[in-house]
């Protein structure tokens, strides 16, 4: 390589041929005005191919950019959907467990089958039954009561268990226990300790009438018989067509469910029962 100091150095104009190799090869070191030569001197065909090189690259890069925007917005709207599902999940599962235990522990509705309560209850009543006021106090007169018959363990009557009774009754909303037993729905007319005696269908506690309103009397006597603790004699309003405690003796307590205290259905016989 020849030195510009050396006095025998003549600088000379590059051939064509160099030039060329140069701007095929190494356009980047190349002169502004060498680059206009090169635009000048390439053909149409090659410019045409770079500017669709430039607008390809361009296209690719919106198209990239637009398929990451579907990406998230899809992701948002999987995500979206699987927090609903979860939620409605939740709700559901929330408003079961709501379900089961007001059924279980406030109240609960029943339909008359017979006409043993005629005329306070007619067949096919929808009613409402409360179980609140028996948790602080017991069925006395005159309550309308709900209870099952007879218990399908009797020994549990006296159980001292104390979440025996809170399961049990999980259990019957849930129709895992009871199951053998019907479900009556009567009045209360004598309870434990108390004496009853039936005298031509007149209603005698402890030696005393008792006055009964609203109900079908028949001429029957019973008695008399001394409710033992814990027991409830109970009867249907329809004397003559009620098989209650005359029959089937005393009602447990702990078999009844709750008292009834609204006819829900149909609309014209919507009822508060005191």
């Amino acid at each position: 390589m020849r030195d510009k100091d050396n006095p025998d150095y003549e600088e000379r104009e590059p051939s064509e041929e160099v030039k060329n190799f140069v701007r095929e090869s190494f356009p980047i070191f190349l002169g502004d005005k060498d680059v206009e030569n090169i635009d000048e001197s390439t053909d149409g065909e090659s410019r045409v191919s770079f500017e669709e090189q430039n607008r390809k690259a361009v296209d690719d890069k919106l198209e990239s950019q637009e398929v990451a925007h579907l990406g998230a917005r899809n992701g948002r709207e999987i995500s979206g959907l699987k927090k609903f599902l979860r939620d409605l999940a939740f709700t559901v599962a929330l408003a079961f467990a709501l379900a089961i235990l007001v059924q279980s522990f406030v109240m609960k509705a029943f339909m008359i089958p017979s006409s043993s309560m005629v005329p306070t209850l007619n067949i096919g009543d929808r009613i409402m039954v409360e179980k609140i006021s028996f948790y602080f106090r017991s069925p006395r007169y005159g309550d309308i009561v709900v209870f099952r018959y007879p218990p399908s363990e009797p020994e549990s009557m006296n159980t001292k268990n104390k979440l025996y009774w809170p399961f049990e009754q999980l259990g019957e909303t849930l129709k895992l226990t009871h199951r053998g037993t019907s479900v009556y729905v009567k009045r209360v007319i004598a309870t434990g300790g108390e004496t009853i005696e039936i005298r031509k269908g007149l209603i005698y506690i402890n030696g005393r009438r008792k006055p009964e309103k609203g109900i079908i009397r028949d001429g029957c006597d019973f008695g008399p018989v001394t409710v033992p603790e814990g027991m409830l004699f109970c009867m249907g309003d329809n004397r003559p067509n009620s098989r209650d405690s005359r029959v089937w003796g005393m009602v447990p307590l702990r078999s009844v469910i709750g008292r009834v205290f609204l006819i829900l259905w149909p609309p014209g016989r919507w009822k508060i029962l005191r």
